[in-house]
């Protein structure tokens, strides 16, 4: 062969090789940041099977936190029923609803999120502008803390004003109303056909929780006022608390 028809090789020697699968793979071992054999597609697989994972690591977490608001929701509703009984001999039965929302409360706004604010790297200006899911949660914290300080306030006599009321059922509609616009995408990434029934299945479970939700708000207005048969009222407040406590400890995605 002639040094003109050598370098007229090499040009089709050079195409030759790129296009082998020898080459390919060669090439691949050597990408900034790619194991040494380890192919594209084995690396798609283990990508999805994190993602998979954390998704299934996310959702659990999810329904642990609901679940451990229920707990103590449903709690509130057998202390509500029960008070009446039980004030007589154990004045400091009273003291439980403070202890019983404030809890649940301190949980979800520190622990709930933790890659968010106060205690991740998400800042609260991130969280109020492009966090709504998070956002939410924080203001269910302030609600559940809010109620904390009332009952306390109620059972220290401070409440005498008739408008005080209604701050307890103010909380409640207030994080009813909020239920009908809490976003599920957070919760079901993705919008294939199962993350899409996953999705719908968050959004009636939050319809059914405003709904209880409203009407623990109604009945604990009747109740505080005194008007309406407000014996009765309370035991249907203390029933739709318990209610409403099941439907959290039930909750699954």
């Amino acid at each position: 062969m002639t040094a003109k028809q050598s370098l007229l090789a090499l040009p089709l020697l050079t195409i030759a090789l790129w296009g082998s699968p020898a080459f390919s793979l060669q090439h691949e071992a050597h990408q900034p940041g790619a194991s040494p054999g380890v192919t594209a597609p084995q690396r798609s697989a283990a990508d999805l099977a994190a993602r998979l994972a954390k998704e299934e690591a996310d959702k659990r977490f999810s329904e642990f936190n609901h679940r451990f608001a229920g707990i103590f929701v449903f709690l509130v509703g057998v202390v509500a029923l029960l008070q009446p009984i039980l004030a007589r001999r154990f004045g400091v039965i009273r003291y439980l609803w403070v202890i019983l929302f404030l809890i649940p409360g301190i949980y979800l706004l520190f622990l709930s999120d933790p890659e968010s604010w106060p205690t991740g790297n998400q800042t609260l200006y991130y969280v109020v502008t492009e966090n709504m899911q998070v956002l939410q949660h924080k203001i269910f914290s302030l609600v559940l803390l809010n109620l904390s300080v009332v009952e306390y306030l109620r059972v220290r006599n401070k409440l005498q004003a008739l408008w005080t009321a209604f701050l307890f059922p103010a909380f409640a509609a207030a994080g009813a109303a909020l239920l009908l616009v809490h976003s599920p995408q957070a919760h079901a990434a993705g919008m294939d056909p199962s993350a899409h029934q996953s999705m719908l299945k968050i959004e009636n479970q939050h319809i059914h929780f405003a709904v209880v939700g409203f009407g623990i708000a109604i009945s604990k207005a009747i109740v505080d006022t005194g008007r309406f048969h407000a014996r009765l009222m309370r035991v249907v407040f203390a029933a739709l608390m318990m209610v409403l406590g099941l439907l959290l400890i039930t909750y699954t995605e």
